[in-house]
């Protein structure tokens, strides 16, 4: 598993992601929906490539484009 999550930070780290919002994701997965730790960081992983990470990150706070 730590290298699924290892995969995941690096990741964070190239798209200047917080490691700890991610790691939030993860737990949430985890914990609200009962999902395995490598089924929660795998589909955290495919936000990332699926560009949905990408377009979060474009939202402000009020949900409007920044």
């Amino acid at each position: 598993m730590s290298e699924l999550r290892e995969k995941l930070y690096k990741i964070c780290e190239e798209t200047e992601t917080s490691k700890e919002g991610m790691e939030k994701l993860v737990d949430y997965y985890i914990k609200s929906l009962g999902w395995s730790e490598e089924k929660a960081v795998n589909y955290a992983i495919s936000l990332f490539h699926k560009g949905t990470i990408r377009k979060i990150k474009f939202l402000g706070k009020d949900g409007k484009e920044l």
